[in-house]
Order: C-alpha cells, then structure tokens, then sequence
C-alpha cells in the first residue's frame, strides 16, 4: 500500500512541476525516483527526426523527459503534435531545422523544453522564457507547424474528449492543496493515462485529421529578439510590482 501511495504522489508531483513550475523541480523529483528506486516505463513510440547542420539529429520521448527532468504529461502532448505535424508537412521527408516554425500557445514547462529541445538543442542555458502575461492552459494544447519553404502550416489540437471537462478545476484544487481522496485519485487517473497511453495512441484518435494550408509571411523576428523583448516587459513588471 506504502509503494502505490508513493507512486501515485510521485506522477502528481511530476505533473505539478509541469503545470505550476514553481511546486516541484526537476531535481527533487530525480532525488525521489534514485532514493525510492522508482523507475518510470516509457510507452515506446516514433522519435522527432530533422537535420541540423547536415546531422540528422533523432530525438526520442525518453531524451525529451530526460531534457525536462521527469516524465510530463504536457511535454508527451507536445511531443506527439508535434511529430504529428511534422509528418502532415513534410510527409516521408526529413525537415531541416531552419525550414520549421513551432508556435504554442500555452508556456507549460514540459511544452517550452519539448520544443527547445527540438528547435535549440539540449543546451540547458538556452531555455526559452515565455512572455509575460502568457498563463498556461490546458485548452489551449494547440500548436502550428510551419513549413516556411513551401509557406505551408497546420493546426494540432488536442481533441477536447481527451481533457476531462474538471480536470483543470482538480489541478486547481491542487494547487490549492484542498482535494478529497476521491478527486486526487480521479486526477491520479487522468495524468497517468496522458503519460502511460496517448503515446500508445494514434494521431488520428488524439488530434483528429487537420488539414495543412498556405499563408503569407510579413516580417521576421527571431529567437534573440523575442527573449530580449519577453525580459524588459518582465522588468517593467517587476518595477511596478515595486
């Protein structure tokens, strides 16, 4: 009983520290599995694969969760829209890095490391901050893919059947440290499952069949432009916190 206790708070600490970053760290939750000696199977499932500066870089769900720290839910979403997008673009090609655009519109921690890995690499030092502001949220799992060779994007987004219409309320509860015994195991159920089963699933039945479609780009910004811009709107708020 003392082990499935254990087990259980262990993937609700996870899940936290992937939807409220400050609850748990990485570390604590590494520190935890080593001293417990709990050890997290990972649902085998297709790698990312895309070429940077002509290597071929495959990026498999395990590095993702070894990049973020601990098995995540909102990375695993990530993970499968992704790699579900990429494969509606560029069919049976491998894309080159600079001719993909991920855009996502919720910050979760397991989201930003998922695409840093992919966009960035494994520089931890490289970490992407969001802009203030931005809230995560759980209906908003949406990403667009852009192939920006041929000017082409498609919508991924989570089907709604696949987020429990209270599950944001339980986190909340969570975090708020006010659940009953019944709601923690309901909440339990829906993390484990995104973790131990959308990978076992196919695109289809998570994401549906969205179709690709042409857009015109104006402008440019890159990656050091949005950081610089994200950490003085963070100042300015800070100073007004001040």
């Amino acid at each position: 009983m003392k082990k499935i206790l254990f087990a259980a708070f262990l993937i609700v600490a996870m899940t936290m520290s992937c939807f409220y970053p400050n609850f748990v760290y990485s570390h604590d939750c590494l520190s935890c599995h080593n001293k417990n000696g709990v050890k997290v199977t990972v649902p085998a499932t297709e790698p990312i694969k895309i070429w940077v500066d002509g290597k071929l870089q495959t990026i498999k769900l395990e590095d993702a969760f070894k990049f973020h720290g601990h098995e995540c839910p909102s990375m695993t979403t990530a993970f499968l829209a992704i790699r579900y997008g990429i494969s509606l673009l560029f069919k049976d090609h491998v894309p080159e890095r600079d001719d993909l655009m991920i855009i996502a519109r919720t910050p979760t921690g397991g989201i930003k490391d998922l695409i840093d890995l992919v966009m960035k690499g494994d520089n931890p030092n490289k970490k992407t901050w969001p802009p203030p502001g931005m809230k995560n949220d759980q209906n908003k799992f949406t990403f667009n893919i852009v192939r920006k060779s041929t000017s082409e994007t498609v919508e991924i987004k989570l089907k709604s059947t696949y987020l429990h219409a209270d599950f944001i309320y339980l986190q909340k509860k969570q975090k708020d440290n006010n659940l009953t015994q019944k709601e923690q195991d309901l909440l339990h159920g829906y993390i484990k499952n995104m973790i131990k089963e959308f990978p076992l699933k196919t695109d289809e039945e998570l994401f549906g069949n969205p179709e690709s479609y042409k857009v015109i780009f104006w402008g440019t910004i890159d990656t050091g432009e949005m950081e610089r811009n994200a950490k003085k709107l963070r100042q300015e708020k800070q100073k007004k916190i001040n």
